[in-house]
């Protein structure tokens, strides 16, 4: 809790007259976010000036506003500092008591493997007998307990707020994921780290990123720019091999002999993965649930992550007996009506669906494997025709269908994924139509994956979400 009185201190500013003894028990400039007892940060968005919402904020139970600019006619307290938006990262770490100074945050970036490495940690450190809190793509808060968000990445304040009730609640560690949005836009500014991580680095976000090569080197920023004590890379990753010739990091991989962390033998079994980590000149046998290559990819980073913050190995293996793949991500689902299975997967990258397909197959014995997919609107163009190209590759079945069209027509986001395939796809815009109609279809043995909405409740067709789940949609489902 801080005073607006040494708010203005802090900003060595002279506080107007009555306004001393307002306490603040929080910060948000989001004025739909704030809680009885905030300060509302008023700051230019993307379309108006945050002071444009004071009433809303005053509503909401916020004691003043601090801002960048004089807000006309506001009837809360407003304490004016200029420079607030390029302090504003300074401003939340000091608030909240330098949080990550007292809670061990464990950050993992990377194009696809976030949600999962950082959904596998937290399991690990749990079975340590850790409490672990997580801020990401399936939500905020204490593992298994997690509270929803809008974005991977949320903005400064909402990160060191929730760092600061970890550390308030007693929590050892907070793993969080780490996006090129929240490199970029500097929402974890301030951070410092007990371990950073990468996954892999490939195709994504073109939409905001000026092209490729800035989109890798934000990436690099986390390994670069930020304190942290330990630094996990992937040394099958072109970008994480850039990265560890450039500092003493622990690092991990499927097939180079050179890492600290080694696996061989991988095997793919209807049942899950097995194989065996080389480690310090020691052999262990691994064995775990999870489905694809890349889940064991996923999970040597995890374990790499663990090791490094000084973990015995044999004590984090027998952690895997429990191990449960996160929502949405290469998540089975059986169905008992039908001798198939359905496998939900977050994939809307064209690497993140090569790669899933690839893992999939590997586990198939016998049947036919099948996708369902669609990309989104209002986002990178570019990539659709290249998914298209995946699917026809790698699938026996390919069924196009939408994923969340937002404003464009939903016909021509499938179109342009056609240009990618040699040969017409079945096209059935439904997305729920599309899942059931292959359900209906597959033979006993197939397996069916529907790619790009994963963990996600909602489908936004024309600026409108509306209530939507693959898993539901399957789990549901009736011959």
């Amino acid at each position: 809790m801080k005073t607006l009185a040494q708010v203005a201190q802090f900003f060595e500013l002279e506080l107007p007259p009555g306004l001393v003894a307002i306490e603040l028990q929080g910060l948000s400039n989001h004025s739909h976010l704030l809680q009885q007892g905030w300060g509302f940060v008023a700051l230019t968005g993307l379309q108006k000036h945050g002071g444009y919402y004071w009433n809303q904020a005053k509503a909401q139970g916020a004691t003043c506003v601090l801002s960048d600019r004089e807000i006309a006619d506001c009837e809360l307290p407003v304490l004016v500092i200029q420079d607030l938006p390029s302090r504003l990262a300074e401003l939340a770490n000091w608030f909240y008591d330098y949080p990550s100074r007292q809670v061990q945050v464990i950050g993992v970036t990377g194009t696809n493997g976030k949600t999962s490495t950082t959904h596998y940690i937290a399991q690990l450190l749990v079975s340590q007998s850790k409490r672990v809190g997580i801020i990401g793509t399936l939500g905020n808060g204490e593992f298994g307990l997690l509270t929803a968000t809008a974005n991977t990445t949320p903005d400064i304040l909402v990160v060191q707020g929730w760092l600061a009730k970890f550390v308030d609640e007693g929590f050892d560690y907070a793993v969080m994921e780490v996006s090129s949005h929240g490199l970029a836009l500097g929402r974890i500014a301030g951070v410092e780290f007990a371990c950073v991580a990468l996954t892999q680095v490939s195709r994504d976000h073109l939409d905001f990123h000026l092209d490729v090569a800035d989109y890798q080197n934000t990436k690099k920023r986390l390994f670069r720019d930020y304190v942290t004590q330990k630094r996990v890379l992937n040394l099958d990753d072109s970008i994480g091999r850039n990265l560890a010739e450039e500092s003493n990091s622990f690092c991990y991989s499927l097939q180079d002999p050179a890492a600290n962390l080694v696996c061989q033998s991988l095997e793919l079994t209807p049942q899950g993965l097995q194989g065996y980590l080389d480690y310090q000149n020691q052999t262990y046998q691994c064995k775990t649930g999870l489905m694809g290559a890349f889940n064991a990819e996923n999970l040597l980073c995890a374990l790499s992550c663990l090791i490094a913050l000084d973990f015995e190995l044999k004590n984090i293996l027998m952690g895997l007996v429990n191990l449960k793949p996160v929502t949405g991500r290469m998540q089975p689902i059986k169905l008992e009506q039908k001798p198939i299975t359905a496998i939900v997967d977050y994939a809307h990258t064209p690497d993140a669906l090569e790669q899933v397909l690839l893992g999939i197959r590997s586990h198939l014995n016998r049947g036919h494997l099948w996708v369902v997919f669609g990309c989104g609107g209002d986002r990178d163009k570019g990539k659709r025709p290249l998914m298209g190209e995946i699917a026809e590759r790698l699938a026996d079945q390919v069924i196009l269908t939408s994923d969340n069209p937002r404003s464009e027509n939903p016909q021509s986001i499938l179109q342009d994924i056609q240009q990618g395939l040699s040969r017409p796809a079945k096209q059935i815009e439904s997305r729920q139509a599309a899942i059931e109609w292959a359900l209906s279809q597959a033979q006993a043995g197939d397996l069916i994956l529907v790619a790009g909405k994963g963990h996600e409740q909602t489908q936004e067709i024309n600026g409108v979400k509306y209530p939507f789940s693959d898993q539901k949609v399957i789990e549901q489902w009736r011959p």
